[in-house]
């Protein structure tokens, strides 16, 4: 019924998602496509299975994660949507980017839809449940698809390690514990950067991991 498409795009290897459904309706989650062949790519995904993107969703707000929003939304006549609490994320995004030597070649300073809380956000026939996991930012989640056992974490989690916190890492790890952790086992964890894993490999211990 879902298929996730993974593209690692910009200077910091980031995960851009595009998340559709089998009868075409799609999200695109994260894009941080930041130069013309990284966009070509996503392009021609998107036309060769006839996807039909209805959303951009952002899990925060730093400039890795955002440096393709300007154009998916140009491209695709969508708008973004991402937590209230990232909003200043936004605004300081070029000027972090110029400290990692990256350039956003289309700049992203405010966001059509904001949210607070854990709302569900509907999308054709794409449901996502947003979970509050602040620390990596104040406006960080991840974002829940239970009908597809799908959970794209952000920079909450990698596979075999935690994200990194602004607020110290006993917030961080108390969230991870209390809303991804328990989640189904077979539950599919999308991250930020790295390639995907289960929530099950999650709570394996690493001296136990593949």
């Amino acid at each position: 019924m879902f298929e996730v498409k993974r593209f690692v795009f910009n200077k910091m290897a980031e995960n851009t998602y595009v998340l559709s459904h089998s009868n075409g309706d799609a999200v695109v989650i994260d894009p941080g496509c930041n130069n013309e062949s990284e966009r070509r790519q996503l392009e021609e995904y998107v036309d060769s299975k006839s996807l039909n993107p209805l959303a951009i969703v952002l899990t925060h707000g730093h400039f890795d994660h955002i440096t393709g929003v300007a154009w998916v939304s140009q491209r695709y006549g969508v708008k973004t949507w991402m937590h209230y609490a990232d909003s200043g994320e936004l605004r300081l995004a070029s000027q972090v980017a110029s400290v990692y030597d990256v350039v956003m070649e289309n700049s992203f300073t405010e966001s059509d839809n904001y949210f607070e809380g854990e709302p569900v956000l509907r999308f054709g026939s794409i449901d996502i449940h947003v979970i509050e996991t602040p620390s990596h930012s104040k406006g960080s989640v991840c974002l829940y698809v239970p009908d597809g056992d799908l959970l794209f974490a952000g920079d909450t989690i990698y596979n075999g390690t935690i994200g990194y916190s602004n607020d110290g890492f006993a917030p961080l790890i108390k969230v991870i514990k209390d809303k991804i952790l328990t989640l189904p086992f077979s539950t599919m964890v999308y991250s930020g950067h790295g390639i995907p894993c289960t929530v099950g490999e999650l709570r394996l211990p690493a001296s136990a991991r593949r």
